[in-house]
């Protein structure tokens, strides 16, 4: 007894093993984490060191520079990119996908202590695992009531109440706090009282340094008992840091509080943010890896509410708002996905319907539907992947065609039953004749995913969740078809439905009637099915007319013919094609107006600058809530919330077209851009140019020349690079000999202009359970004006001076950032495209007409290199014409080992151009004809590899047919004819709901559509194209094949013999 017979047979444990097989898989789904796109997290580590006072020239030489040669050597490593402001160094290494983030943090953490040369002044870098979700998922405003609200009082109470009560939530990673200033300890000191003491600012520091911090001592074993040493030292009340001695001598103790005043105060503001003209603080919560972005979101929102009821409660007249989540994004995309598998799935139970006309046939064939969805979850799980928009999609792409073996097995079981077999023998010995034909064709759904190995990067990561999905939903299918169908078959068929469906008349066969509402909607799906099965048969009439019209002898030129039509409906469609792009945008509700003041704006006047732009914004009926980011280095800008119905792609790109024509309208800035921000790292809608060289001067004139030609190109929206070389500088630049006349050192000039403008940290104190910096400022000293700079007092020797007395103070310009990639200064130039634009048409002339020149000019040691979205997507579509070509050859490799001939599988990979020419034209159709934007990115472009294993196997049904009955003794004209008429039932079966069951997908829009639209409508059009040429000009290639067979035996037999000599 073989698995088949012993599935039937043997039903009820067929039923507990399916039974099981669903509970695994519910199971496996809610374990599975749900993010918005694979491969989100991306293996990144940041170091970040402050060196306070630095300007960008000191942080790259003397932090970032060392750093970066220590993070060479880290073994794994990519990239590595960095940014050096003023006080603050940030490098990020990018490692490989499949990098042990584990293993590669302790070795950057490793290498850093190796990097012994930092200057004392620098506070110790800070190393985190980014991951790729460097960005906040969520941003949480706090907002008074009555609209007047303080930001540092705001800002206190998030970093002591707020974050840490978020902490604790699952998921949550770190957490950004913008707006408003930080607490600090002021130690305030009098440079006279300094001076007459003959003590200098960096006493105090060393005193404090020295004093403030409790220090481990270690165990002290006595008899029985152990106690554990410490010196206690850190201040627990300012009165204590006022009592450290600075000196004590012969001339008696000197005390920090004969010289300073020790008091609460605030940083200089670093960051701020209006939310609705209103400045207040919010919170960026950033989740971990691989954390399950919807349940973080609900663990936040649980915490905010019990929050805000506890705040008001203490009288703070508060409440939160979410500007942005994420998971709302992802949960409306997810819906939409699922919304549109159910009605595909439904769309393909129609289908069934309209062919069978029988409740419990259609019943059988769609359960296959959910078992083998479910199950598919399982093998994610195994896998460690993530329930995504991606996934989802790939699954509702496979709705329609999971049900093909299934229709397959349902067809051959009637057949058998019409020969007098009972439904039990029908059913094992019909699925054990057609099981191989039909492992033929899944496993060339199958592998044709193989070669996407091939693809790397975000776009690898998105192939791989669809190949999952739609290879598993295969396999599973044909599993589902040879055990459970037959089961089922055996159970709930009978012969009046065999008659009915193997019938070539429409109402043929009269079905009893039945009793009650099932017996009145079967008779009316009866005659439901009836009238389309009449349109059906004059289809199939017209199609096998065709094929009559072109077999036959002397029918070459007619042959020749029919073979034209998908070879020049090829042509015509590539001559048609778009570009490719990389990535599509996505249509999340954020538009981000990008506003960078020009170099040297303070925050205060920024948000002064900003006004305007905040009041436009908030009078477009459109807009639902704005809020106003200025964090320099990072975002500096406003990000804008559509009301839900303008929230699509369409009033997403009306909106940022009109912030695009009022943008020169505001002026002070060097840009203002605004933009969507798209899903994934590198969008379709953006490419990069990198300069690096040495210079900057140099590098600032390429940026400028480039910029300029750039801006020209038809197409391009803006253009904005990430470095400033006009940013106001101020040196002081000591004379050594006065200096040595006053007494004075470089050290000291330093120290006291440090503490002047801003404070120079010392120590840390604790508060409660927060830890603040103490700093150390000068007294009744306010610093505004560059003449003040000049004019700040010193005491040296018992008399005051000036600091101009004893250094020059300069003003200039410098660099406002410096960037590195792989250790060499660069200026990268981001360009961003418009809606319509043709990313890879861009590219191209960008780099023929705009690089390929410049390049013939640029000094020794000068590079300018595409990057970003250019560099992926020629890198992407090189990988991806290799996986196509090599899904190609295994198509082919395998059908030769399935029907041991190299010529009858070239027959049927004769109709994978027909499918493509059905892709391109489906996509010409709804750009040009329909008005729709729908690029041909790479999420769109996977659809021709998978295209190649399924339009195939429509054409191993004809050539299995024909060969059979050619076995059987008919004549080859006749066994192609009867072969089309015998499978086109099953053809147009499998092809309109493996159509319809995607059509939503392609057609229906939303949020997140825009991953998979393009993607479903090369599928639908591609099948249904090649569905209707397959059975007209596969009959049409096998007479070609016979007739060059005949000319070829012709020639043979017509040859001249060689005559033989007779031996003598």
């Amino acid at each position: 007894m073989n698995f088949i017979e012993l599935s039937v047979r043997w039903r009820h444990g067929t039923f507990v093993l399916f039974c099981l097989l669903a509970m695994l898989g519910v199971f496996a789904l809610f374990s599975l984490p749900l993010e918005l796109q694979p491969g989100g997290d991306r293996p990144e580590i940041t170091v970040t060191t402050t060196y306070p006072g630095a300007g960008p020239t000191e942080v790259e030489d003397l932090i970032t520079r060392p750093i970066e040669e220590q993070m060479e050597q880290v073994l794994g490593v990519q990239e590595i990119s960095s940014s050096s402001r003023a006080g603050r160094s940030s490098i990020t290494l990018e490692f490989n996908q499949d990098a042990d983030l584990g293993d590669r943090l302790v070795d950057v953490i490793n290498r850093l202590q190796q990097a012994n040369s930092l200057p004392a002044e620098a506070n110790e870098s800070n190393v985190e695992l980014v991951g790729g979700n460097s960005s906040p998922m969520m941003w949480i405003p706090v907002v008074p009531q009555d609209g007047k609200g303080n930001p540092d009082h705001y800002r206190d109470l998030a970093e002591e109440v707020i974050v840490p009560r978020l902490r604790r939530v699952e998921g949550t990673g770190q957490f950004l706090v913008v707006g408003g200033s930080q607490r600090e300890v002021e130690v305030r000191v009098d440079p006279r009282a300094l001076a007459d003491r003959n003590l200098t600012i960096g006493d105090v520091v060393r005193t404090l340094q020295q004093n403030n911090r409790d220090i481990r001592g270690g165990p002290l074993v006595l008899g029985r008992r152990e106690y554990r040493v410490r010196t206690i030292s850190r201040s627990q009340d300012l009165s204590q840091i006022e009592g450290f001695v600075l000196r004590r001598d012969s001339s008696g103790t000197v005390y920090l509080r004969d010289v300073a005043e020790v008091q609460m105060g605030r940083k200089v503001q670093d960051s701020a943010l209006v939310f609705n003209g209103t400045p207040t603080v919010a919170i960026g919560v950033i989740r971990q890896v691989g954390a399950n972005v919807p349940v973080v979101a609900r663990g936040v929102r649980e915490t905010i509410a019990q929050l805000e009821t506890e705040l008001n409660r203490q009288g703070e007249a508060l409440k939160f708002v979410y500007n942005y989540d994420e998971s709302q994004y992802i949960e409306q995309s997810v819906a939409l996905v699922q919304g549109n598998l159910i009605g595909g799935a439904l769309l393909a139970t129609i289908v069934l319907v309209l062919f069978l006309g029988s409740l419990r046939t259609v019943a059988v064939i769609a359960l296959t539907i959910p078992t083998t969805l479910i199950t598919v979850f399982i093998v994610m799980a195994l896998l460690g992947r993530s329930l995504n928009i991606i996934s989802l999609a790939g699954l509702a792409f496979a709705v329609g065609m999971v049900v093909d073996n299934a229709i397959v097995v349902i067809e051959n079981i009637f057949t058998h039953m019409q020969r007098g077999k009972t439904v039990m023998r029908a059913a094992i010995e019909a699925t054990q004749e057609v099981w191989a034909a039909m492992l033929g064709s899944t496993l060339t759904n199958v592998v044709v995913f193989l070669p996407l190995i091939l693809v790397t990067g975000e776009a690898g990561q998105l192939f791989a969740d669809m190949a999952i999905a739609l290879s598993c939903a295969s396999l599973f299918s044909l599993f589902a078809a040879i055990t459970l169908v037959p089961m089922l078959s055996g159970l709930f068929l009978d012969q009046s439905e065999a008659q009915r469906m193997l019938s070539t008349t429409a109402g043929a066969t009269v079905m009893p009637a039945g009793r009650g509402w099932f017996g009145k909607l079967q008779q009316a799906i009866y005659r439901t099915s009836d009238l389309f099965r009449h349109f059906q048969t004059k289809l199939e009439d017209g199609l096998a007319a065709s094929v009559s019209w072109s077999i036959g002898r002397r029918k070459v030129g007619r042959r020749l013919l029919v073979l034209g039509i998908p070879v020049g409906l090829l042509g015509l469609s590539i001559l048609l094609l778009p570009p490719a792009d990389y990535l599509p945008e996505g249509n999340r509700n954020l538009v981000v107006l990008r506003a960078e003041p020009m170099p040297g704006t303070s925050i205060p006047e920024a948000i002064v600058q900003s006004q305007p732009v905040q009041d436009f914004l908030r009078s477009q009926p459109e807009v639902e809530r704005i809020m106003y980011v200025d964090r320099p280095g990072a975002l500096r800008g406003i990000a804008t919330i559509l009301k839900p119905e303008f929230a699509t792609t369409q009033g997403l790109n009306q909106m940022v077209d009109r912030l695009r024509a009022r943008a020169s309208d505001f002026a002070g800035y060097r840009f203002v851009i605004p933009t969507r921000i798209s899903i994934f790292r590198d969008p379709g809608k953006e490419f990069e140019v990198d300069i690096v060289g040495a210079d900057l001067e140099q590098l600032s004139d390429l940026e400028r020349q480039i910029t300029g030609k750039l801006r020209e190109l038809n197409g391009v929206r803006n253009v904005r690079s990430n470095f400033v070389m006009g940013a106001g500088e101020i040196q002081v630049i000591p004379y050594r000999e006065r200096l040595a006349e006053v007494g004075l050192s470089e050290a000291d000039i330093g120290s006291l202009v440090e503490a002047a403008l801003g404070g120079r940290l010392a120590s840390t104190f604790i508060d409660g359970k927060e830890e603040l910096d103490v700093s150390v400022e000068l007294q009744n000293t306010a610093v505004t004006t560059p003449e003040q700079l000049r004019q700040l007092p010193l005491f040296a020797r018992g008399r005051q001076i000036q600091l101009s007395d004893v250094a020059e103070v300069r003003e200039t310009t410098g660099p406002d950032v410096i960037n590195h990639v792989d250790l060499e200064r660069s200026v990268s130039l981001t360009v961003s495209l418009a809606p319509d634009a043709l990313l890879g048409t861009l590219v191209q002339r960008t780099e023929t007409e705009i690089l390929a020149p410049l390049r013939a000019q640029l000094p020794a040691g000068y590079r300018l290199v595409l990057a970003g979205s250019a560099d992926q997507l020629a890198q992407t579509v090189a990988q991806l014409a290799s996986a196509f070509a090599f899904s190609v050859l295994i198509t082919y490799l395998l059908l030769v080992a399935l029907y041991r001939s190299f010529l009858y599988p070239l027959v049927i990979m004769a109709t994978v151009p027909m499918g493509m020419s059905g892709a391109l034209l489906s996509l010409v159709i709804v750009n040009r004809v329909l008005g729709w934007v729908v690029p041909l990115d790479m999420i769109t472009a996977l659809g021709f590899v998978i295209l190649t294993g399924i339009v195939v196997n429509n054409a191993i049904l004809l050539v299995d047919r024909a060969l059979q009955l050619q076995q059987e003794g008919e004549e080859y004209d006749a066994s192609l004819y009867n072969a089309t008429r015998d499978r086109l039932r099953a053809i147009f079966m499998s092809a309109g709901t493996s159509v319809l069951g995607m059509l939503p997908l392609a057609v229906v829009p939303g949020q997140g559509a825009e991953l998979y639209q393009g993607l479903g409508i090369v599928l639908t059009g591609g099948l249904a194209c090649s569905t209707i040429l397959t059975p007209t000009v596969v009959p049409a290639i096998m007479g070609l094949l016979r007739d060059l067979s005949d000319r070829t035996t012709a020639r043979a037999q017509t040859a001249p013999k060689p005559k033989v000599q007779a031996p003598l």
